[in-house]
């Protein structure tokens, strides 16, 4: 799967850039905030209606005609739109303004799916889910480590120049409904993102109401462990199965069918105990003899899927201030730290030593 691979459902998408129907909104919300310092929100909302919904798909490259929202369109094409958007509204930071908007009614079937679930672990599960399907250049892992829950964001496909705006968007949207889903005046959060701070920073601290930091190791939100077992206000088991059926009936899905991209992800939960190729054909419901043959169909082998998804853990691991090469090595279920280091030089062509000194990852 690459930047012209079309994986990602134009009706999904067109959720994002129903510009008409929502910055108008939005306008109105900055200006009671004092976002705008100097565009007059009249004006853009003038600008908004005068987009011709057509030709903005038509310009990204999309010959889109009304009831086609079965179709699937490329990150390029994605990226095309978000271009012709921030230009067109002269905002820099939409991906802020836009995700304000993404409230649980305007997430769909997917938004009732999330937050009828019975926890907020849950919730960020079927999230994760959803992200899979819907917008696969994106993954979304949450995960906990010791006392706190992490809620990352990462590209599974580069999505320069325009990274911060898919970024922003969904930081803002998930944080938007957790905040509604748990009470968050009771416990510690903060948001971190891993990219320099932009020149509208000061943007960010308005739309979130915790602590928010740049450079950071991932983007992600980070709080307590133990809010992810609260039972959420609005948990409804049946709903939140019946709203995930009707969703995928409506918008189809086709990421999840590029088997490489599949497997990696199956794998990253595994964190800490990899199965066996047989063990991941049978969860992914086919035999081993079938996974390894369609996995060359597709360019690659078990064993690179497996080596791919071992080395963006060891990145992470050390960008999280990690050190002890025995203890990932152990993780990532070598049987020693040789046998890692000398895989990880493979990699990176650095030693785990050495990387850890260019980087400068020691903790202190």
């Amino acid at each position: 799967m690459d930047m012209d691979t079309p994986c990602i459902p134009l009706g999904h998408i067109q959720t994002y850039f129903d510009l008409r129907k929502s910055l108008k909104l939005e306008a109105d919300w900055l200006q009671k905030r004092s976002h705008l310092t100097e565009d007059d929100p009249h004006e853009i909302i003038e600008v908004i209606i005068g987009i011709d919904q057509q030709a903005f798909y038509r310009h990204a490259g999309i010959d889109y005609q009304p009831g086609e929202e079965d179709r699937f369109i490329s990150t390029r094409q994605v990226l095309a739109l978000v271009d012709q958007a921030v230009k067109a509204l002269k905002m820099p930071y939409l991906g802020l303004a836009m995700g304000n908007l993404m409230t649980i009614s305007h997430h769909g079937m997917a938004g009732v799916a999330a937050v009828t679930q019975t926890s907020l672990r849950e919730c960020l599960e079927v999230i994760s889910r959803f992200c899979d399907e819907l917008f696969p250049p994106l993954a979304m892992i949450p995960r906990v480590e010791g006392n706190l829950g992490i809620f990352a964001i990462s590209e599974e496909i580069p999505l320069a120049p325009y990274s911060h705006f898919f970024f922003e968007l969904n930081m803002v949207s998930f944080y938007n409904i957790m905040w509604h889903l748990i009470d968050y005046e009771r416990h510690d959060f903060r948001v971190d993102f891993h990219y320099p701070e932009p020149p509208w920073g000061n943007i960010y601290r308005r739309y979130f109401k915790c602590p928010v930091h740049f450079d950071q190791p991932e983007t992600r939100i980070v709080g307590p462990a133990a809010v992810a077992d609260e039972e959420l206000p609005l948990a409804n088991r049946l709903m939140a199965m019946s709203a995930e059926k009707t969703l995928f009936e409506n918008i189809p899905t086709r990421a999840m069918r590029f088997l490489p991209l599949r497997l990696r992800r199956m794998l990253l939960r595994y964190y800490g105990a990899f199965p066996s190729l047989e063990h991941a054909a049978t969860e992914m419901g086919m035999s081993g003899r079938t996974l390894r043959r369609k996995l060359a169909d597709e360019g690659t082998s078990y064993q690179k899927e497996l080596d791919r998804v071992r080395q963006r853990l060891a990145r992470e691991y050390f960008a999280r201030g990690g050190h002890s090469i025995t203890e990932l090595s152990l993780m990532l279920g070598f049987t020693d730290s040789s046998a890692f280091a000398k895989a990880f030089r493979r990699w990176t062509g650095l030693s785990p030593t050495e990387f850890l000194e260019k980087n400068q990852t020691f903790p202190g």
